[in-house]
């Protein structure tokens, strides 16, 4: 006789997710049961449920909500229930933790657009608008990054939503979302935590004072949107307290004021304040900031001296500082930034002669320094020049190249230099097809052009003058001859 085998006994752990799933299964399936159902998934009798619960009507039952008929006077807790429990279905199926409840109804009030059974945070997941990450925790995960593009104007950023958000949430962006800006200061953990924060073309207007309290960011873009200011030093005020500042862009936004004279963000690397209304000189103090490499301050009303002190950011790569009023020459200082792969000073009102020095910088592939006021001979050699990727010397009407150095193809919109060093004047319109080999480059040094300016013969207002000269004196002449005639 084989020997009795005791059958598994099931785990305490595993006892309350069976007994779950009975209950799953009793009040989705109906009372309809297949033939050899087990006895454990049967609805119990009266007399088998405790007194305590036989007076618990369905209506208070969370496990009843999805099976009930939702009447009118049904309360918050058990809407928000029947809402919530596809949700969690899904996400036991899954085998993942489902959403945080309140920060799904966060996302729900910022417009989430997917399927109510969608898990927002799932792999592939649509959410319409919202665009969400989350964390792997348990009981229940929670956002950490949360993207809206291309919401509906109708959309609301409540304070409550970001109040639920919060705890969690390290990444906000907003991108063509013209929903309505938060009109209350950011929640406080929102405030301590948020680590990036971008808004491109949304919120009609945003506010400097409610930025200037995400003192935790590391990044920070304001694109396309209106900055509301209150004071030429609001610059200022926005990043006084962030001081883990990484990376900061306020691009055409309507800002205005001066640059700050004191930065507090020890760690800046990227600073893009490009397309605003930003006056005044460049201050030295931006020199403190020791680790940036990239810089455009590039359409705006800055006026003075490019400042000497900026020759001390060794670490600089990129330096925009086009479409300003900038005046006084190229400081020497530049020769000292080994790094630098772009120098943009187009659009200005520099002048004095090109320094040399530019050439010297082995990492540079970007100059331009057209419509200046620069003078002289373009000191660069065809080898420096093939090196760039770009080179824009033109509206630079003062200044010139040696045809014996370079070739018109490499300095389009540079006038040649005669042989004093001096640009040739182009031709006039009538003459210009006749007269174009002046501007080839074999071409002499300016001689041939001067000499056949002499041949030409006498100009016409010469030949104007002693025209009318001879005649006044042949009528001297007549009028003598005619009273002598007549005594």
């Amino acid at each position: 006789m084989p020997p009795l085998v005791r059958p598994p006994i099931p785990s305490r752990r595993a006892l309350p997710i069976r007994r779950q799933s009975a209950r799953i299964r009793r009040w989705t399936a109906g009372p309809a049961r297949a033939r050899g159902e087990s006895a454990a998934l049967k609805k119990p009798s009266l007399s088998q449920v405790p007194t305590h619960a036989r007076s618990r009507s369905p209506r208070q039952s969370p496990l009843c909500v999805p099976a009930c008929s939702l009447s009118t006077g049904m309360d918050a807790a058990a809407l928000f229930l029947s809402r919530l429990l596809p949700l969690l279905v899904v996400a036991a199926i899954a085998g993942a933790a489902p959403l945080d409840p309140q920060q799904l109804l966060a996302l729900r009030a910022l417009g989430l657009g997917a399927h109510p059974r969608a898990d927002p945070c799932g792999a592939g997941a649509t959410a319409g608008a919202v665009n969400a990450s989350c964390d792997a925790g348990a009981p229940f995960r929670r956002v950490t990054s949360l993207a809206l593009t291309n919401c509906s104007d109708t959309t609301s950023v409540s304070a409550a939503a970001l109040e639920a958000l919060a705890p969690s949430l390290r990444a906000l962006a907003f991108s063509d979302c013209p929903a309505a800006p938060p009109r209350a200061l950011p929640p406080e953990q929102l405030a301590s935590r948020l680590q990036a924060f971008s808004c491109t073309a949304s919120l009609h207007r945003l506010s400097a004072v409610w930025l200037s309290h995400l003192t935790n960011l590391t990044e920070l873009t304001v694109a396309d949107t209106p900055l509301a200011t209150g004071s030429p030093t609001e610059l200022a005020v926005v990043v006084s307290h962030m001081e883990h500042l990484i990376r900061l862009t306020i691009s055409n936004a309507n800002l205005s004021g001066f640059l700050p004279h004191h930065w507090h963000c020890p760690n800046l690397t990227h600073l893009d304040l490009s397309g605003n209304r930003i006056t005044g000189a460049i201050p030295d103090t931006l020199t403190l900031l020791a680790g940036i490499t990239h810089i455009n301050l590039s359409s705006n009303v800055l006026n003075g001296p490019i400042p000497t002190s900026i020759g001390d950011l060794i670490s600089l790569t990129t330096l925009d500082l086009s479409n300003n009023t900038l005046s006084g020459g190229i400081p020497d200082t530049l020769s000292t930034l080994p790094e630098l792969e772009v120098l943009n000073l187009g659009s200005n009102r520099l002048n004095g002669s090109i320094p040399l020095f530019l050439a010297e910088i082995r990492g540079l592939r970007e100059l331009n320094i057209e419509n200046n006021d620069f003078d002289g001979m373009v000191p660069f050699t065809a080898k420096f020049l093939s090196r760039l990727r770009v080179f824009r010397a033109a509206g630079n009407s003062k200044l010139c190249y040696n045809r014996s150095v370079l070739s018109a193809e490499i300095a389009v919109g540079v006038a040649p230099c005669d042989k004093y060093g001096f640009p040739v004047l182009p031709p006039p319109a009538t003459a210009r097809s006749e007269r174009s080999a002046d501007y080839d480059d074999g071409g002499g040094d300016g001689e041939a052009d001067a000499g056949a300016d002499t041949r030409g013969g006498p100009s016409a207002t010469v030949l104007g003058v002693a025209i009318g000269l001879s005649c006044l004196a042949f009528l001297v002449i007549l009028l003598v001859c005619i009273c002598k005639v007549c005594r």
